[in-house]
């Protein structure tokens, strides 16, 4: 499984596309928890304009088997999850799980949760995509 994804937030400052690389957890529901420090880009823009992307990708495949290259991605609204947040323990416990550092970056920042409203998938080359829309 993948640690870390891309995340797409819209600039706070100038309204730009803004990429930026975060270790993940996926829950079963499609929801994409992360942990993120309050001083970053990327935290400020999902604080002004919650609407999000997210990338999950196999790129390692691309130097030795580049037909096997699948993507998903995630659009959603991301919602700060508050340390009083009933959900809060179960998701900070499995994104730390997944990745040890992601409690650095979540204990001096926030907690995340992107909730689907789509997910595509792209499998291989070819062009066919598979789209569940959650509206």
């Amino acid at each position: 499984s993948q640690f870390g994804g891309t995340l797409a937030t819209i600039h706070a400052d100038d309204g730009t596309p803004y990429p930026a690389f975060v270790l993940f957890h996926l829950t079963d529901e499609g929801e994409v928890i992360y942990g993120s420090v309050t001083e970053s880009q990327h935290t400020r823009d999902t604080e002004a304009i919650p609407e999000v992307a997210f990338l999950i990708d196999n790129r390692d495949v691309l130097g030795y088997d580049w037909p096997a290259f699948d993507r998903v991605t995630i659009e959603g609204m991301a919602e700060r999850i508050d340390p009083d947040d009933p959900r809060y323990e179960g998701y900070f416990s499995a994104l730390v799980a997944k990745n040890w550092l992601s409690n650095y970056f979540t204990k001096i920042g926030n907690l995340y949760c992107i909730a689907p409203r789509r997910i595509t998938v792209v499998l291989g080359i070819g062009p066919e995509r598979y789209t569940i829309d959650f509206d």
